[in-house]
């Protein structure tokens, strides 16, 4: 096998770490940074800084350091995903998408193009590899484990992929880096979405979509009873509660969006616990028919709960053990057999039947 590998650095702890982790190890370690806008200043994916600092850990470490321009595909696949899903009435999750598509798609076929058949990153989550069969297990800092992340990533990208950080945890790693002097400037962890700044989701979406005026619409009761107007349906996300602009004798939270009418479903939170919903867009790393006990994730950090899976095709419905009102068309549901990650899809907006 060879021993050269990529190793996708973002200048921040992790993948420095990583990649030093690899260096010490013996790999023939080639830095990458991926640039997702032609402004390095938009997006703390690639800012100056983290370059500038995944630069001088390749130049420290003595390995080459490249820098990757991904914009357009980022623009068009990630982007554009998250205002096109927010006009449609979801709550999308860009950063799996961007694992599938980006970090562990199109960077994985330009370093194959480049000769180099392994990548690495910074993710906390264990790879495991028993012969042709590659699945993915939680890491045991539980609370930081991204395996969740990763739930559509290909499972033909699961050979060429090492997670260095598997056995770590954010401590072991911040010490690991401030005892070998790998880390220049600590950058603030966020889990925001990269691109938006200060989180303001709609605005971000007013200055790049057209037309933003025709979201607007009624807020309705459970009941059907209007009780006032919106202006925009990206302005809201399932189980919102505050900012509804409406007066009621009980908190009022968002039930539903209904993207053909622009209507704001609102009612009392009792009316956002389910234990039944839809997943389409599935992708699996082991066969879940082979599983007893599978539990599922429906939202990151978001505790595991038990259910039961029918299959219908490329659709599933997904009965749980218990309600929650955590469900949100849009997000991923990822599913479990203890541990181990068996694959993962996206919520559907409604329960539908056929």
């Amino acid at each position: 096998m060879s021993k050269k590998i990529a190793v996708g650095m973002s200048g921040g702890v992790d993948s420095c770490v990583a990649a030093y982790l690899l260096k010490k190890e013996g790999w023939d370690v080639v830095g990458f940074t991926l640039k997702f806008y032609p402004n390095e200043n938009q997006n703390r994916c690639c800012d100056l800084d983290s370059l500038y600092q995944a630069q001088r850990l390749c130049h420290k470490l003595k390995v080459p350091h490249y820098l990757l321009d991904v914009g357009s595909l980022f623009k068009k696949k990630i982007v554009n995903y998250f205002i096109e899903s927010y006009l449609k009435g979801f709550t999308p999750n860009p950063c799996v998408y961007c694992n599938r598509l980006v970090k562990f798609g199109i960077f994985l076929e330009k370093i194959k193009s480049f000769g180099i058949d392994n990548l690495a990153t910074g993710h906390y989550v264990n790879l495991i590899k028993e012969g042709d069969i590659n699945y993915l297990k939680a890491n045991k800092d539980i609370k930081k484990s991204q395996e969740y992340f990763l739930a559509l990533i290909k499972p033909a990208a699961l050979k060429h992929l090492m997670f260095p950080l598997a056995d770590y945890n954010k401590t072991q790693v911040k010490e690991i880096a401030k005892k070998e002097r790998i880390m220049f400037k600590e950058r603030k962890e966020s889990q925001d979405v990269c691109f938006v700044k200060d989180k303001n989701y709609s605005k971000f979406i007013e200055e790049n979509a057209a037309d933003c005026y025709k979201y607007s619409g009624e807020i309705k009761y459970i009941n059907g009873k209007v009780l006032g107007e919106h202006k925009g349906i990206y302005k809201y996300t399932y189980g919102q509660r505050g900012g509804l602009g409406i007066g009621w004798k009980s908190p009022l939270y968002v039930l539903s969006i209904d993207s053909d009418s622009n209507t704001i479903m609102v009612g009392e939170k009792d009316s956002l616990f389910r234990d039944e919903f839809y997943v389409n867009e599935l992708n699996w790393f082991l066969p879940p028919r082979k599983y007893n006990n599978i539990k599922v994730r429906i939202r990151y950090n978001s505790p595991l709960i038990g259910c039961g899976l029918q299959f219908m095709g490329n659709r599933l419905a997904v009965t749980l053990d218990q309600r929650t009102d955590k469900i949100t068309p849009g997000q991923i549901a990822a599913f479990y057999h203890e541990d181990i990650l068996l694959g993962g899809g996206v919520i559907e907006k409604e329960r539908e039947k056929g």
